[in-house]
């Protein structure tokens, strides 16, 4: 009577229904140790780009600035002459990067400088001036900077296009374009300056789609007494755009974070014991999956981010993250159960048998029934729908 069969397989046997109900979900965990940190998280960190928003950019403003700024000459002098003295070139250079740009300018510069780039942004806007009849050349030279936008050079030019960081890196005053930048970003646009030859010449803006249904997940997980919190490149004032549709506070928005930065970003938010869940989809999003409590890939995304995450989601629904709690719960929640089935016979019988009121007939009966009770409850398991909650005298599906 006293044989632990019934132990052994308790959280085996619920684990194994558990995971089994999660692929059939779309939500696949990667062990059993993974359900019960899921369980146990606390906070839900949501990349932007591809997890709450689709990721598929597309180019909407284009702007030209009319003259781009200050003057290479003041005081009504010669463009040829430079403090009453003829210019090196003889004024060339200096009246080509005085000449104002306009729109269909602007954006085939930006595009071609972008053409070799690989980020979302600069495809939007390649694609977008192809589909506006501009001709996209490529660059004579180009250099990607992380987090900041790219530098080229087309036809003889130097050009730049990213955010205010890579300007100022480059002495290139952004100032000309702020009033634009503001109002593009207030409307949840990431607005990327366009500069030529060292001076602003305009600006470009893609839109993200926020997911249809990523304001019920937020919404949802919120409601359990989760945190949740957004991590992204784009500036302030876009990603608080974005946080205010799916109903992030402003204050859990983490705004301009470098690639090489969002592993610190999750450490920071779990330096107080906060148990945090990192949800991404791309190549940049994988130290942070690996460095949080749990990590979650976004099935659609990248090849790395799934195989440093923890869960993956064969959905790019942020429902699904929800799908895993109630999983995780679920469970943890029928292991318990299990515990008590296995531990119950022993409890009750071990007393009568040390007394010698215990047949053994009776006691074999026991021990198979305790094993029998812990299978069957985990198998009464598979009828769960983590649509809802898990209760255990709740609704199951049929």
């Amino acid at each position: 009577i006293a044989c632990p069969c019934a132990l052994g397989l308790a959280t085996p046997a619920a684990t194994m229904v558990g995971t089994t109900i999660g692929a059939q979900n779309g939500v696949l965990f990667k062990g059993g140790d993974v359900l019960e940190r899921t369980r146990d998280v606390d906070t839900v960190v949501f990349d932007k780009t591809g997890t709450l928003t689709t990721g598929e950019m597309e180019l909407t403003d284009v702007v030209a600035l009319d003259g781009g700024g200050e003057k290479a000459v003041t005081d009504g002098g010669d463009p040829a002459t430079e403090g009453g003295e003829p210019a090196a070139d003889g004024g060339a250079a200096r009246a080509l990067a005085d000449e104002a740009l306009d729109e269909d300018a602007v954006l085939r510069f930006a595009a071609s400088a972008e053409s070799g780039s690989e980020h979302p942004l600069g495809k939007a806007v390649v694609e977008g001036a192809e589909e506006r009849g501009i001709e996209v050349g490529s660059p004579d030279s180009f250099e990607n900077v992380p987090g900041q936008g790219v530098r080229a050079t087309v036809d003889g030019r130097d050009v730049l296009v990213g955010n205010r960081r890579l300007l100022e890196r480059t002495d290139v005053d952004p100032a000309p374009a702020e009033e634009t930048m503001d109002r593009l970003e207030r409307e949840g646009k990431t607005a990327m300056l366009v500069a030529v030859d060292g001076r602003v010449a305009g600006v470009v803006a893609d839109a993200d789609t926020v997911k249809d249904s990523a304001a019920d997940a937020v919404a949802a997980l919120r409601e359990r007494d989760l945190s949740v919190e957004m991590i992204t490149g784009d500036n302030e004032r876009t990603a608080r755009a974005v946080a205010e549709q799916v109903g992030i506070d402003p204050e859990n928005v983490r705004a301009e974070v470098l690639p090489e930065d969002k592993a610190d970003a999750v450490e920071a938010i779990q330096a107080d014991g906060s148990r945090a869940m990192m949800v991404g989809d791309g190549v940049n999003d994988a130290p942070a999956l690996a460095v949080a409590s749990v990590g979650v890939a976004i099935g659609s995304g990248t090849d790395v981010a799934i195989e440093a995450a923890d869960v993956t989601l064969m959905r790019d629904d942020p429902r699904d993250v929800l799908k895993a709690v109630r999983i995780s719960e679920g469970t943890l929640a029928k292991i318990k159960q299990n515990l008590f089935w296995a531990l119950g016979y022993n409890t009750a019988m071990i007393p009568l048998a040390s007394l010698g009121l215990l047949q053994p007939v009776l006691a074999a009966v026991a021990m198979a029934l305790s094993s029998v009770s812990v299978l069957s409850n985990s198998l009464l398991f598979r009828r769960y729908d983590p649509e809802e909650e898990y209760r255990l005298l709740g609704r199951f599906r049929s």
